[in-house]
């Protein structure tokens, strides 16, 4: 964890958004991105420098707002000419390194009037170099667009070895992963709360699908074991309910319960499977997948009329859909050509748009700040976990260093 960021500041000609990033056809923003100056200089020092600057440069690279000059074209020097290379900003930092205390200043700087747009410092302990570059990115992110990165959030997903799949957590670029739960069977579709502190999941550590709530650091409980399917398991944005299916009536149908498990309210009567919910951002509407038309489609549920609206018209194999933080559009999987790809529609229906087309892709989940799509795809020959822009831009493979193939992955808040 970082220890402390001593300050930050913007400059109020510059407090206000210079990209819009939703425009269409917007072109990527150039900023370089130097090694950070090591004082006192010393191997140690340096390496620790250029390992900040290229995480750096892999953060604003993933969020798909950024083009960055490879520093080996003009020698990585922090007082290079940055109007000769062609960028807008510059991202030049010093590294104070004293035995395990090591201060980070970092400062973004606008190349048209040499202006200083953010500072930022950092004290913290070399083993959180990678930390300090995910701050500093989002800080960069929202200096220039006034919208939120990811680089400080987190996922979950889920990693099968043998015959066993168990739980994993990860920074939201793959480092660090952990191991959340150790069920000696399956466990399945994480989802972390609202605000990231919890994981609902479904184990079969009894040999049936059961519902099991636990704290990111603590012990995990059993919510939901009624006969049949418990399964399905979404939080409701309050962080205070969940949305599940459940058969113990004989049909799959989804229930609104508490986090305890308690029945509050039954949301589908069939007919068919009901399963998949997902809420909207302002918890007023639930979108989830039914076969009653005779094939997996979403419909999206009014929360307060219950009437239910069906969204998806193409292809005969619609489902897993995940509604946007930002609540104008759902991310699902479907079905082509016999393959399985990422689509998104708007909330209200329409046209879907295709994000992927390589191999079979599916589980899509939202980045918190709604910019960014986590997704799982075989194009190699096995499932892996790759991340793009909402628009399909930039996918990209997330390195987890973890042996064995990777299904459903949940992005969430840290």
């Amino acid at each position: 964890m970082l220890l402390t960021a001593l300050f930050c500041w913007v400059s109020q000609a510059h407090a206000k958004i210079y990209v819009d990033v939703t425009a269409p056809g917007m072109r990527l923003i150039p900023i370089a991105v130097p090694y950070l100056n090591a004082k006192p200089e010393s191997s140690e020092a340096t390496r620790i420098g250029t390992n900040i600057s290229e995480v750096l440069t892999e953060d604003l690279l993933f969020h798909g707002y950024f083009s960055v000059p490879d520093p080996q074209k003009y020698g990585g020097a922090a007082d290079y000419n940055w109007k000769r290379l062609g960028v807008n900003y510059a991202a030049t930092g010093t590294l104070y390194l004293s035995g395990q205390a090591m201060i980070v200043d970092y400062k973004l700087t606008d190349v048209a009037d040499n202006s200083v747009i953010l500072s930022k410092q950092y004290r913290v302990t070399p083993q959180e170099y990678r930390h300090v570059a995910h701050e500093f990115c989002d800080e960069i992110i929202f200096a220039l667009t006034g919208e939120r990165g990811a680089s400080l959030s987190r996922i979950a997903f889920v990693l099968q070895q043998g015959n066993k799949k168990d739980i994993f957590t990860a920074d939201f670029d793959g480092w660090y992963p952990k191991k959340v739960t150790d069920e000696k069977s399956l466990a399945l579709s994480p989802r972390f709360s609202p605000d990231g502190r919890k994981l609902i999941f479904t184990s079969y550590r009894h040999g049936k699908p059961q519902i099991y709530l636990k704290d990111i650091n603590g012990s995990a409980k059993q919510i939901l074991g009624y006969q049949g399917l418990n399964m399905s398991p979404a939080w409701h944005p309050n962080g205070d309910r969940l949305a599940v299916t459940l058969s113990k009536d004989g049909n799959p149908d989804i229930y609104l319960v508490d986090i305890n498990g308690r029945i509050q309210e039954k949301l589908t009567f069939g007919p068919g499977m009901n399963v998949s919910p997902s809420f909207s951002p302002d918890g007023r509407k639930m979108a989830f997948v039914s076969d009653r038309g005779g094939s997996p489609q979403i419909y999206v549920m009014d929360m307060t009329s219950k009437t239910v609206k069906r969204i998806t018209f193409r292809g005969s194999y619609n489902t897993d859909p995940q509604w946007s933080p930002r609540g104008d559009m759902i991310a699902y999987t479907g079905r082509v050509d016999g393959r399985f790809q990422i689509f998104t529609i708007g909330a209200e229906g329409g046209e879907p748009l295709q994000l992927t087309n390589i191999g079979n892709n599916e589980n899509p989940s939202w980045a918190p700040n709604g910019r960014l799509i986590l997704f799982i795809s075989n194009r190699t020959g096995r499932k892996e976990l790759y991340a793009m822009t909402s628009t399909g831009i930039g996918q990209k493979k997330i390195i987890t260093q973890m042996l064995g193939e990777i299904s459903q992955a949940n992005w969430g808040r840290k």
